[in-house]
């Protein structure tokens, strides 16, 4: 919808036939208000799912959910809770601007108003869910309303309070279970809580986890919590790491796994509310670039066609900006052309040469660390191509 106001150039309102104005226009338009539709046809990908939830068989006044997910489009929206077959309950799960203009579902005042990735945990009320056995299922919707399954369709006692007394905390987590424990963790070669690492490479995080005494628990969870380094990225859950007789334990990072910060706690017990210690690291991870020129020589007036690919996902909506450069050997980088990857990553440009040779250049693209992407700037392998 476009809302236009229109007036003659003088702006009598008169009902004289319009004449130019002193700017030369005939009319001049005011637009108050537009609302623009924006196609998206790609679900959310759910990437994790954990919480009392999903591993209670009753949801007795609240139970705590944890769903990470992506969305490549208008961003991850909301989780809807479905009590068999109808959607009772939608849970937003992030703050403005991904909240939908009031008297309507789904219209923004933003064109990516939600977050890329989510995580953390959202608390599904039972109070206004029917009570009794029944078939439940959560999905996850984007900005434009795709979903995806988080979880089920699985059967679930619900009940509208929750059960008296305190929340059961669980089993002893780790033997011995302490309330003074301690908790080392580093990256295998390194002292620094922090890691830089090239895009595709996959350090080792490793740690151990004793009494204040130093002895080893052994058999103890160690809750993982990430929060990618990202413009309104909350933190999720992965699966817990397991100590070993020493209460060692060691994870191997994924291929493709961006800049983030990473929590690794301890719990007496394994649903406790706060934990015994906790330790941050982090990491930080170049942006993977790759690049390809279409010839190796060239005379005046021939052009050079560029193509290369943005390895990390996700790539924001809107696309990224990466920089085109160029150099003569050993010389400074200076910045020809910007471009904009798709939301697959992809990119390309041309560049014709004006100047005759015999002249040697070396080229390469550079993707900046931004907010919404979640990745330390990096740069393609250098090419080179010979100008006759």
């Amino acid at each position: 919808m476009l809302i236009a106001q229109t007036s003659c150039g003088d702006n009598t309102g008169s009902g004289a036939l319009c004449s130019p104005g002193t700017d030369g226009s005939p009319a001049r338009f005011s637009i108050y208000r537009a609302t623009f539709t924006l196609e998206d046809r790609d679900a959310p990908a759910v990437t994790s799912v954990s919480g009392d939830a999903v591993t209670g068989d009753m949801w007795a006044g609240s139970a705590g959910i944890s769903v990470g997910a992506t969305d490549q489009g208008g961003g991850v929206y909301r989780l809807g809770v479905e009590v068999d077959g109808q959607i009772r309950s939608w849970i937003n799960v992030a703050g403005a601007p991904c909240r939908a203009w009031p008297g309507t579902e789904r219209t923004f005042v933003s064109p990516k108003p939600c977050p890329s990735t989510t995580g953390g945990v959202q608390q599904i009320s039972t109070a206004d869910l029917p009570e009794g056995s029944h078939t439940v299922r959560v999905v996850v919707e984007d900005a434009a309303g795709n979903q995806t399954t988080a979880y089920g369709p699985v059967s679930k006692t619900l009940s509208r309070t929750a059960p008296p007394g305190p929340a059961d905390p669980g089993p002893e987590n780790g033997s011995p279970a302490v309330s003074d424990a301690a908790l080392k963790v580093s990256w295998e070669g390194r002292e620094s809580s922090t890691r830089s690492i090239r895009f595709d490479q996959q350090p080792v995080l490793r740690g151990q986890l004793t009494t204040k005494a130093g002895q080893p628990i052994k058999d103890a969870a160690v809750r993982v919590t990430i929060t990618r380094d990202a413009r309104n990225s909350p933190p999720f859950e992965r699966e817990s790491l397991q100590t070993n007789s020493e209460g060692r334990f060691r994870w191997k990072m994924p291929k493709g796994s961006s800049s983030r910060k990473i929590t690794l706690s301890y719990r007496r017990r394994v649903r406790d509310p706060q934990p015994v210690v906790s330790k941050d690291v982090r990491l930080r991870v170049t942006a993977g670039v790759r690049l390809s020129l279409s010839r190796k020589t060239a005379r005046r007036g021939q052009s050079v066609r560029l193509t290369g690919l943005l390895s990390g996902r996700p790539v924001p909506s809107g696309g990224k900006v990466v920089e085109l450069q160029a150099r003569n050997p050993g010389g400074k980088w200076i910045t020809f052309r910007t471009v904009r990857a798709k939301k697959s990553g992809k990119f390309a440009s041309s560049y014709r040469f004006r100047n005759p040779g015999p002249a040697r250049f070396q080229m390469r693209a550079r993707a900046r660390k931004t907010g919404d992407y979640p990745y330390a700037t990096g740069s393609s392998p250098v090419r080179s191509i010979r100008v006759r």
